[in-house]
């Protein structure tokens, strides 16, 4: 798949709508999100943030609506969307029962692989040094949110979709993980987030999408 004219660069999501038993959460949503751009997700608990997040990140389904990512139909090309793709969702999305270390190979041999060298530079970084061989169920929900942080950092992937990305870390790893958005997006990168946490940062463009509270659906 080769990348459409600039004007078709980023993500685009058309009259997107989305129920979860009988309630409609949103109706012909449409935004389009431009790289070096952050799309920063409101709406009160249950207006559909994560419903949201996970149908842009391919992880469940709208009623209706189309999702393209430079120009591209997510759905036609996904796994060519899913490169360029990082997820985080409430949960770290680690396997417990291996070390940080297991949990980035596992990881980087599923993306774009990465070097051992990378991945310790990488955990030094997230305030892991000399946790890096501990199973995971051995460490606090703040360093396994650190662990998922390493992954997203050597990922290389445009788009990175954030889903309360800063729960369980205190405010140094909070400060670390908002340079760490900053630096992707004025290197061109995307970011989708939900936080109910206020996000500013120099030399960022954010936008801001309010979702209204879900009600039943008429149907």
């Amino acid at each position: 798949m080769t990348e459409n004219n600039q004007s078709e660069q980023g993500l685009s999501v058309q009259h997107l709508s989305c129920e979860r038993g009988y309630r409609e959460l949103f109706n012909d949503l449409s935004f389009h999100l431009s790289p070096g751009e952050i799309l920063h997700i409101k709406g009160e608990n249950g207006a559909g943030k994560t419903s949201l997040l996970r149908i842009i990140a391919g992880l469940a389904l709208p009623v209706c609506g189309e999702i393209s990512f430079n120009g591209y139909s997510t759905r036609k090309y996904r796994s060519e969307y899913n490169e360029q793709l990082a997820f985080m969702g409430h949960k770290p999305g680690i396997k417990l029962e291996l070390t940080p270390v297991e949990n980035i190979h596992s990881h980087c041999d599923l993306a774009s692989g990465c070097s051992q060298q990378q991945i310790m530079d990488t955990l030094e970084k997230v305030g892991l040094y000399g946790f890096e061989e501990m199973y995971c169920n051995q460490l606090s929900a703040g360093q396994k949110r650190r662990v998922a942080l390493a992954q997203i950092i050597l990922s290389q992937t445009r788009l990175w979709i954030l889903d309360e990305p800063f729960t369980s870390l205190d405010v140094i790893g909070v400060d670390f993980f908002l340079e760490l958005i900053q630096e992707h997006v004025c290197q061109g990168g995307m970011v989708l987030l939900t936080t109910h946490q206020e996000v500013t940062l120099k030399d960022c463009t954010i936008k801001y999408l309010q979702l209204p509270a879900g009600r039943l659906s008429s149907s």
